[in-house]
């Protein structure tokens, strides 16, 4: 892949890197970081990723790769990973602007609720259920990014769904 094309991958897919790596991430400083190491990580490796194959799952699974390098450092240093919450700017797009106020209310607090259950998962989990709903990517872009099969990709969606819904039950937030 040539430069020229490397940066029109980047224009088509860079919004979405960058909220991706908001949701891995947890705060903006962190993401910033991430997102400038994976593309600069993807110049890097340009010249492996076909033009015919799935730019935006390689883009993902670098910055994957590179999140889990930098945990696995951090939490070898200090023997804890803190979570940070998540800047309520983070995910809002254009939607819920026609809602009254008590309804958008209602709606940003289901949603932190479930980005706080999510954030208890084990990692592996909270993965896949960002790639899929946050990145939007198929179950085989996924598996492609990761490196696992198809099948354990859709495995951990189930699992993942389910256990979203069994702790929210058990906390009676009733989403």
């Amino acid at each position: 892949m040539s430069k020229d094309e490397l940066n029109q991958l980047i224009i088509d897919y860079g919004k979405e890197v960058y909220s991706f790596c908001c949701n891995l991430t947890g705060n903006r400083p962190e993401a910033d970081d991430l997102y400038q190491d994976t593309l600069l990580k993807a110049v890097e490796l340009c010249h492996r990723l076909d033009s015919s194959g799935n730019p935006k799952s390689f883009l993902m699974g670098i910055s994957v790769r590179l999140w889990q390098n930098h945990r696995k450092k951090y939490a070898v240093r200090q023997n804890i990973v803190k979570w940070e919450e998540l800047d309520g700017e983070l995910m809002q797009g254009g939607e819920g602007s026609h809602l009254q106020p008590e309804e958008e209310a209602l709606r940003k607090e289901r949603r932190h609720l479930v980005r706080r259950v999510v954030k208890g998962l084990p990692d592996k989990l909270q993965l896949v259920l960002y790639l899929y709903y946050t990145a939007e990517m198929s179950v085989e872009d996924i598996g492609r990014a990761l490196h696992i099969p198809k099948g354990t990709v859709k495995s951990r969606l189930h699992k993942g769904r389910k256990l979203v819904k069994e702790l929210l039950e058990v906390q009676d937030y009733g989403i």
